[in-house]
């Protein structure tokens, strides 16, 4: 692979349609190395659309590509179809406090996302959200405000994930629990003693990587604590790599957030968004905005001596591991979702209703 292909599949873009031929252009203009597929840009229409489209998408592409999905649970759930068996959101399971029926729905999510082919997940959300509703981002979306309940909660999420084959990402390194500052706007600026942090927010990130998570996403939100320079985590090398590749030891994929139309990083262009994030140790860019800038950033970084050759090979190696050791392990399937699917997950549905209304809780 020369050094524009390897550039391009360290990316992981979105596109518009249902039919796939607009992510068709991509593939034959630069090899990505993956989808994210949004309700919001009208690729979720069926489950028998899904998988076709897929289906031709990994056709088309000499390298299985990832495709994602942002699945939750509650209400950041992109797959709505009929037959598709849908959770409450993480704060439901953090109030019910039961790892084993936390593994199972994220095991029955995981298997039903498999046989459409989807191989990513991006949850679950990890964040300790210690602003409860106060913070517009998370809310729901987290397990809850104690740190040891979210650490718990996660590790069980993240071996269901794994058991049906899929790759969970945790999100957002370092966490993004602490702000009422949507990054989607602006960046979150979060004023937390290191030693805090380490109580906290790092508390069910280091859980989830004991329990064995593929994929961890590194978000927009600042930490001067931990980065004097006050960068957006997802390009701070004293985050991303510091704290999270070296001082955690994590060995698999980092992801960064999504870098598409986002005020934390506004003040980057495409492609120096796409440089810098491989700079602070990210192997995964997801949406920089600008495929083509991007990866010719990236091949005038390696040139110029910023990016060496050696941190393109590293981060392409751990995506190709991790796409090996998918296809190796995956759900396999060769249509829409199967009648053993959607009675499986159901079962698991009303698991989680029974649990619901036996502690009085509406979900």
């Amino acid at each position: 692979m020369n050094m524009g292909d390897k550039a391009a599949q360290l990316l992981m873009v979105e596109f518009v349609g249902s039919d796939g031929s607009t992510a068709l252009e991509y593939l034959e203009g630069h090899s990505v190395g993956g989808f994210l597929l949004k309700s919001a840009n009208g690729n979720l229409v069926s489950s028998v659309q899904l998988r076709e489209m897929i289906s031709l998408l990994q056709g088309a592409s000499e390298i299985p590509l990832f495709i994602a999905v942002d699945q939750e649970g509650g209400r950041i759930d992109r797959i709505r179809f009929d037959g598709v068996q849908r959770f409450p959101s993480a704060d439901v399971f953090g109030l019910l406090n039961d790892p084993e029926l936390t593994e199972r729905a994220s095991w029955a999510t995981g298997v039903q996302l498999a046989a459409l082919g989807i191989n990513v997940d991006f949850a679950p959300v990890v964040d300790v959200n210690v602003l409860g509703d106060l913070n517009p981002v998370i809310g729901d979306r987290s397990f809850g405000s104690d740190p040891d309940l979210v650490a718990a909660m996660a590790a069980a999420a993240v071996r269901g994930f794994n058991r049906a084959g899929i790759a969970a990402a945790v999100k957002h390194f370092p966490g993004h629990g602490n702000t009422a500052v949507d990054s989607h706007l602006a960046l979150p600026v979060i004023l937390t003693p290191s030693e805090e942090w380490a109580k906290t927010d790092r508390v069910p990130f280091e859980a989830s990587i004991e329990a064995g998570v593929p994929m961890v996403m590194v978000g927009h939100v600042a930490y001067p604590a931990l980065d004097a320079d006050g960068l957006p985590a997802s390009l701070s090398r004293a985050i991303t790599y510091g704290q999270l590749r070296s001082d955690l030891g994590f060995t698999g994929v980092i992801v960064t957030d999504d870098l598409a139309n986002m005020g934390a990083v506004a003040a980057w262009t495409p492609g120096e968004r796409a440089v810098r994030a491989l700079m602070a140790g990210s192997d995964l860019i997801l949406n920089p905005g600008d495929v083509a800038a991007a990866v010719s950033a990236i091949e005038e970084a390696v040139v110029d001596g910023r990016v060496s050759e050696r941190t393109v090979d590293g981060a392409l190696a751990r995506l190709l591991g991790l796409n090996f050791d998918l296809r190796l392990g995956g759900t396999d399937s060769t249509g829409a979702l199967g009648a053993g699917l959607v009675e499986g997950g159901a079962s698991v549905g009303q698991e989680v209703a029974d649990a619901c209304l036996t502690a009085g809780l509406d979900c």
